[in-house]
């Protein structure tokens, strides 16, 4: 046992303990976020693992310099050591810079930078999802069906030449580089997803708001009221149905005052 003095303790404290200081950047390319930033006076570091909760993730803006390189203005981190060992920190963030505040008590939110104004809001009054007008605002589905959530292979693949992958990606995700967490009897690791929002811009199965129009498409789509009844639909046709969804009544071609229409059909009686 290694004899401790009231002074030493107190060091360890103070130096092992926690400690904030800014971010300089934020590295979210690996399987969990690192953090490069300022600690104590004349101390940096980088390569912090900075864990989020599960289901939400973000990345902070890296920080304003002058024109000598001296941050100006920065997120801020909150370290913890564990076990006290400044060799292993663990960073929390924030940017009082964007923060959405003011908020009731019982509010959630998710947000962007100040300048984008984009917002998710859950309030008393219901949800708000809110955008600039030279934003797009849209909902959609990407043309792939979903998967299991098992984050390993179940090939059953060989342990031999994979190896070393499996330890470098283990290290990657903050694990230890031997034994278990990286690989399984030869299975590697799955870990991460990344964002399918560009994908999904180019899906037909959408719901698009901008500044221009608003708009929607699908294999059907149908415009319905709280009845649950179809008012206008649509169709894989190519035809338009006014008043029911095709199939569900007697239709004809609708009729103007310079001739019938080629695509537009209204529900008869």
């Amino acid at each position: 046992m290694h004899r401790a003095t009231p002074l030493n303790s107190s060091l360890r404290s103070y130096s092992a303990g926690g400690a904030r200081g800014v971010v300089d950047q934020v590295d979210d390319s690996k399987f969990l976020q690192e953090m490069a930033g300022n600690f104590m006076h004349n101390e940096s570091r980088k390569g912090c693992e900075a864990p989020q909760n599960y289901g939400f993730t973000s990345v902070v803006f890296d920080a304003e310099k002058d024109a000598q390189g001296k941050i100006k203005s920065a997120a801020e981190h909150f370290t913890s050591f564990m076990g006290g060992s400044r060799s292993f920190p663990i960073a929390m963030m924030d940017d009082r810079r964007h923060r959405l505040f003011k908020l009731d008590k019982g509010d959630t939110a998710m947000f962007r930078g100040r300048g984008d104004k984009q917002q998710f809001h859950l309030t008393k009054d219901g949800g708000f999802w809110t955008a600039p007008q030279d934003k797009t605002v849209r909902m959609h589905l990407v043309q792939q069906d979903s998967e299991s959530n098992s984050t390993m292979d179940q090939g059953g693949g060989s342990s031999g030449g994979s190896s070393a992958g499996g330890q470098a990606a283990t290290r990657d995700a903050g694990g230890s580089s031997g034994g278990g967490s990286g690989q399984q009897g030869g299975q590697q690791q799955k870990r991460g997803q990344q964002s399918l929002y560009k994908d999904g811009q180019k899906s037909p199965l959408f719901v698009e708001v901008t500044k221009d129009k608003t708009r929607m498409g699908g294999n059907q789509c149908h415009l319905a009221l709280a009845d649950g009844n179809t008012y206008l639909h649509c169709h894989t046709d190519k035809k338009v149905y006014v008043g029911a969804e095709a199939g569900k009544a007697s239709f004809d071609y609708l009729v103007t005052l310079s001739g019938p229409c080629v695509n537009s059909l209204g529900k008869i009686g």
